[in-house]
């Protein structure tokens, strides 16, 4: 079996790791430089646990640290996957907030492809979760379904997936998500409402609009009822941003993209189903453990109280969930 040993090329404070032919190296011993980053891309996560791993003796650059490590971190990992609502979902959105409230517990992946419907997401969907990876996704927040919903055009062209298609593209979705791993989980966001007036303005007759909000509640309601029957968590956004009065003025930039109001009651939703979920173990944010927390001075509060950080994040004060 090759080992690895760490080799250096010279470039500027840059050590990498290489695959080599087998050596006599004294009990197999395996030596990483601390800074080895990548080291997850070269050694298989199931491998890694049996190898020994020593810091090598080696003539490094002034100022950079060469301590042992015993094994590199991997964090659990969250990907959204989605069209332009998890694409923009960073501009004071709702994953930019998931982001932040796992920012010592989670690796949040965005993978949001503005303009994508199911189909699109279909063809690709090897490639974004390939299920030879190494680590595999804890948890999968997945939106297809605005675009499919936009009404067909004479031509053919645009983005326009019938409901029945849609509904099985959305299945082999679902069904290759749950074959990474059986710790791999699913949340599924129904396709949201729309503002027609704040989205085309008068530019179209409303027998001519190139989608209504009412496309997008049969494609929301035709999602959550896939979701029932392959038992996968599921928010209806549909229904979730017209629960307030004044919805129309206050969730969207454009007619169709969430503002931060919007955002909230996409973030509200999706902790609620963490927090409310019997999957072992827990992704609630408070109930995962925080990373390198056993190096980290205990905060203390006001009359001496240490802090708990799994119920504080900053600004202090934000009722979160």
């Amino acid at each position: 079996m090759s080992t690895l040993t760490s080799t250096i090329f010279f470039s500027p404070s840059l050590l990498i790791p290489a695959r080599t032919k087998p050596t006599n190296s004294p009990n197999n011993q395996v030596f990483f430089h601390k800074n080895d980053h990548y080291l997850n891309r070269i050694v298989p996560q199931k491998k890694r646990a049996s190898f020994c791993i020593k810091a090598q003796e080696q003539k490094v650059e002034e100022g950079v640290p060469s301590a042992t490590i015993a094994c590199p971190t991997v964090r659990p990992k969250f990907v959204l996957f989605g069209s332009s609502i998890v694409e923009y979902g960073f501009h004071e959105g709702w994953a930019a907030t998931l982001a932040h409230l796992y920012g010592r517990q989670v690796d949040v992946v965005l993978r949001g492809y503005a303009g994508w419907n199911s189909r699109t997401a279909l063809r690709i969907l090897d490639k974004i979760f390939p299920k030879h990876a190494t680590q595999q996704p804890s948890l999968v927040i997945v939106y297809f379904g605005g675009n499919d919903a936009t009404h067909p055009q004479p031509d053919g062209h645009g983005s326009h997936v019938p409901l029945k298609e849609y509904s099985e593209n959305m299945r082999k979705i679902f069904n290759h998500l749950k074959s990474l791993s059986e710790k791999t989980r699913i949340i599924f966001l129904s396709t949201p409402p729309i503002n027609e007036k704040q989205l085309f303005g008068d530019r179209f007759p409303p027998e001519k609009l190139p989608k209504t909000n009412e496309s997008h509640r049969i494609y929301s309601e035709e999602g959550l009822k896939l979701c029932k029957k392959m038992n996968i968590k599921a928010i209806d956004l549909w229904s979730k941003v017209q629960e307030r009065e004044d919805w129309k003025e206050v969730s969207f930039i454009d007619g169709i993209h969430l503002t931060n109001e919007g955002s909230k009651v996409v973030t509200r939703e999706i902790l609620k189903v963490l927090k409310e979920a019997d999957w072992k173990p827990s992704l609630y944010w408070k109930e995962m453990a925080i990373e390198f927390e056993e190096y980290s001075d205990t905060p203390i509060g006001p009359g001496g109280k240490p802090i708990d950080p799994h119920t504080t994040r900053f600004p202090l004060g934000v009722e979160w969930d």
